[in-house]
C-alpha cells in the first residue's frame, strides 16, 4: 500500500509543472495587467508588465538558482535538467513582459500623477510578495516534492541519519532564500529567521552523526520556526474572513458564480488591495474580486471565461 502511494506521488510530481509555484508573484501581477489592458490604460499597463518582470528578477531567478545549485552540487541530474528548463522559461517570460511594457509605453497617455500613485502601489505589491516564498518553504515547492520524496525513501530504509541530513539541507535552502530575496532587497528583521534556520541545520547534522535509531523530534520543527517570522511591513486593515464575506455579497460575483458547483475561494492581500479568487475543480478562476482594503468596497470584478481561459473585466 505504501509503495503504491509513493508511486502515485512520483507520478504527480512528474506531471506537475515544476515552475508554477515560483511564478506566483508574476501571476498576481497579471490580474492588474488584465485590468489595465481592458481599460486601455497603457501607462498602468506598462508599469504592471514591468512589475511582473521585476518579480521574476527579484524572486523567481534567485529561487531557481538556489535550487539548481543544490541539485548540481549533489548530483541530482534529472532534477537539475528540469530546473534548467525552468530558468529558460523564467527568462522568456521576463523578456515578454519587458517587450509588452515597451509597447504599452508608446501608447501611454496616463498622467504623471496617476503613474506616481501606481508606482507606489506596485512598490507595496512587491514588498508584500518578496518574503512570501521562504515564508511558505515547508508547505510547497521543492520541500513538498523533492525533499518529501527523498525523505520517504530514506524512512522506508530506516536511514534516519539520511533523513536528518535532508532536513538540514532543506533548512539551509530556506535560509538562503531569506538571504537572497527579502534580506537582499532590504526588508528588515529577516536576518534572525535566516540565522535560526542555519542553527537548526547545524543541530540536525550533529544529531545525524549519532546514528539515530528513530527520528528525533527536532527533525520536524522546520515549519514551526517559520511561525517566528517578523510581522509584515505592510499589514492590511481588514481580516481575510471579512474580505471574503464582502466578495461573496457582491452581485456581480454572485452572477458570475451562478450554476457553478464545488466553488472554493481564497483571499490574498496584495499590499494595497485584496484579491479574492473563486474557482472549482471543473475550471480555474471563475471570478476574481478586487477589494479596497481601506473602504472595504469591491472596486472591480474579473469574470473567467471557460472557453478561452481569459478574464473579462465587468462593468
Amino acid at each position: 500500500m505504501k509503495n503504491t502511494a509513493l508511486l502515485l506521488f512520483l507520478i504527480l510530481v512528474i506531471l506537475t509543472k515544476p515552475c508554477s509555484a515560483i511564478f506566483e508573484g508574476t501571476a498576481n501581477a497579471n490580474i492588474f495587467i488584465k485590468m489595465s489592458e481592458q481599460r486601455g490604460d497603457f501607462g498602468r499597463l506598462a508599469l504592471w508588465h514591468e512589475a511582473a518582470a521585476e518579480c521574476l528578477t527579484l524572486i523567481s531567478v534567485p529561487m531557481n538558482e538556489i535550487v539548481l545549485n543544490y541539485y548540481k552540487r549533489n548530483g541530482y541530474e534529472n532534477w537539475a535538467a528540469r530546473t534548467e528548463k525552468e530558468a529558460l522559461e523564467i527568462q522568456e517570460q521576463r523578456q515578454l513582459h519587458l517587450k509588452r511594457a515597451k509597447a504599452a509605453w508608446k501608447k501611454s497617455k496616463t498622467s504623471e500623477v496617476d503613474l506616481k500613485a501606481e508606482r507606489e502601489k506596485i512598490a507595496k505589491f512587491i514588498r508584500t510578495w518578496l518574503p512570501h516564498y521562504p515564508d511558505r518553504f515547508y508547505n510547497f515547492g521543492t520541500y513538498a516534492t523533492f525533499f518529501a520524496e527523498l525523505k520517504e525513501r530514506a524512512e522506508q530504509k530506516k536511514d534516519y541519519a539520511k533523513v536528518l541530513h535532508l532536513e538540514a539541507d532543506a533548512a539551509e535552502m530556506c535560509a538562503v532564500q531569506y538571504e537572497k530575496i527579502p534580506i537582499k532587497y532590504g526588508l528588515k528583521n529577516y536576518e534572525q529567521l535566516r540565522d535560526a534556520y542555519l542553527r537548526h541545520a547545524t543541530l540536525l547534522r550533529t544529531l545525524a552523526k549519532q546514528s539515530p535509531k528513530a527520528l528525533p523530534p527536532e527533525a520536524n520543527i522546520g515549519k514551526r520556526i517559520q511561525l517566528e517570522r517578523p510581522k509584515p511591513q505592510i499589514t492590511p486593515s481588514k481580516k481575510a474572513d471579512k474580505i471574503l464575506h464582502i466578495a461573496k455579497s457582491d452581485l456581480r460575483i454572485k452572477a458570475a458564480l451562478a450554476d457553478q458547483k464545488g466553488i472554493r475561494e481564497y483571499a490574498w492581500f496584495q499590499g494595497f488591495v485584496w484579491t479574492v479568487s473563486f474557482y472549482n475543480h471543473g475550471w480555474g478562476n471563475l471570478a476574481i474580486g478586487i477589494i479596497d482594503d481601506k473602504t472595504g468596497k469591491v472596486v472591480d470584478v474579473l469574470k473567467g471565461e471557460p472557453e478561452t481561459g481569459k478574464l473579462e473585466l465587468l462593468d
